[in-house]
């Protein structure tokens, strides 16, 4: 950052090092790439607020300082991205970025942002801006001048946004950790990089830029005098590569973090305690969080990285690295573990033949009780710290359908402290169900 003297809130970098408050800054947590557009539930969508404050809240109780998400800048190409069409800006996607915003900074947590993807994936990436002026060679997006004017225009847009729920321009916004180039960008030239560094540098005088490559540190990059983060991915994790790059980057009075990495394979404690214990290494984000859908369980992403907190216990390895990751968290940011907060009261959302709730943050398995009284009780245990959200559903093989019964829901967390109770789920005898207990998302 260039600022001789910058705002304490904001992250800015002294040679090879992150500031924040005066002090050195350094942070673990992880990628949410989905925040500003979805693909998990339904098609591509927006999350909702419930689903947005759950992953935040469930980051913080992993011990996050911040967090990695792709979606709140880079979005091109699709109905409900920031930019669907050259040129045209769709002002409710962006409202959706404003809300994550604001809820991010509720949290006293940083973000980085990327803000193209290398990658086509369902928001877009640098195809989305060759197709857009009717070209097919994807290096037109280094080369061409008209697509990398169209991107600036982009960037342009994106940093002057004025926050509909804070008032606050991105530029401006101390949450922002620092923009990333793009993410995981390939053969970038150095000449467009420098450009695009320096633009937003020209817009943006706050905050921090960073480069990443997904094959390894691109030590070519360095050079650039405006650059302040270099980002390397670890898949699988490699302590001794991480080592390596951080102490190159260190030599060059850079700033270095490990942008994402696998956790479910390799020597993932050795690859964190590195991290801890490399002073060159600024920052971890792990890949990638997935936290409660709106009805029940989890929100499910096939592939071997999804992580769920606190973890399914009956994958014991699983369920370790991801306390190893927690642990992490705290140990990245200079503080001792924090205890387990108390779950809050579950959602019980529908009962048919089964019980379907909303989870909680922090939630390792739940009790059910019933009446056949009414909300007085007297309350009979079905189902005693026997259920996770892993388990998504729970069937009460004892009820009998034609009958009237009442249910309520509590949590328990991994210390075995239980949490309040949800609200009384009054639940009708079949013939009576249909338009009944209706559950609102929000």
């Amino acid at each position: 950052m260039s600022t001789e003297n910058p705002r304490l809130d904001f992250v800015h970098r002294k040679g090879h090092q992150l500031i924040l408050d005066g002090k050195v800054f350094r942070f673990a947590g992880p990628n949410i790439y989905w925040l500003g557009l979805d693909e998990n539930v339904g098609g591509v969508n927006y999350p909702t607020q419930f689903r947005i404050e759950n992953i935040l809240d469930t980051a913080v109780e992993m011990g996050a300082t911040a967090l990695r998400s792709h979606t709140l800048a880079a979005s091109h190409g699709h109905p409900k991205s920031i930019e669907p069409e050259l040129g045209v800006f769709n002002e409710e996607s962006l409202r959706k970025v404003d809300f994550v915003m604001k809820s991010i900074a509720d949290r006293n947590l940083k973000v980085l942002i990327p803000l193209v993807d290398n990658w086509n994936y369902y928001h877009g990436g640098r195809e989305t801006f060759i197709k857009w002026r009717g070209l097919t060679d994807i290096n037109d997006f280094y080369i061409n001048r008209k697509v990398i004017d169209d991107f600036k225009e982009y960037i342009s847009q994106i940093l002057n946004r004025v926050n509909t729920y804070t008032g606050i321009a991105y530029k401006d916004d101390p949450t922002v950790l620092a923009w990333e180039v793009g993410n995981e960008l390939v053969d970038a030239p150095l000449e467009w990089v420098e450009e695009i560094v320096n633009f937003i540098k020209s817009i943006d005088t706050n905050h921090l830029v960073a480069y990443g490559n997904r094959f390894g540190l691109d030590k070519e990059k360095m050079t650039i005098e405006n650059l302040d983060i270099l980002d390397a991915h670890y898949y699988p994790v490699d302590y001794e590569k991480l080592n390596k790059d951080a102490n190159s980057t260190k030599r060059e009075n850079k700033v270095f973090i490990a942008g994402e990495f696998g956790w479910p394979e390799g020597d993932l404690d050795r690859f964190l305690d590195a991290a801890v214990n490399n002073k060159g290494v600024s920052g971890t984000f792990y890949w990638s969080l997935f936290g409660h859908n709106d009805d029940c369980g989890y929100v499910q992403h096939y592939d071997s990285f999804s992580l769920h907190y606190p973890g399914d216990f009956t994958n014991k390895e699983r369920f370790s690295r991801i306390q190893s990751l927690r642990k992490h968290g705290f140990d990245m940011s200079g503080k001792d573990i924090a205890k387990h907060s108390v779950p809050k009261a579950p959602i019980i959302t529908e009962i048919t033949g089964s019980i379907k709730w909303r989870g909680v943050v922090g939630a390792a398995c739940y009790t059910i009780e019933k009446s056949m009284n009414g909300e007085c009780g007297p309350w009979k245990v079905v189902c005693e710290k026997n259920v996770s959200d892993d388990h998504s559903i729970w069937i009460d093989s004892e009820r009998d359908q034609m009958k009237e019964a009442w249910y309520r829901i509590k949590a328990y967390n991994l210390s075995g402290v239980e949490g309040p109770y949800s609200e009384i789920y009054h639940s009708f005898p079949m013939f009576q169900r249909s338009g009944i207990n209706t559950f609102k998302v929000i």
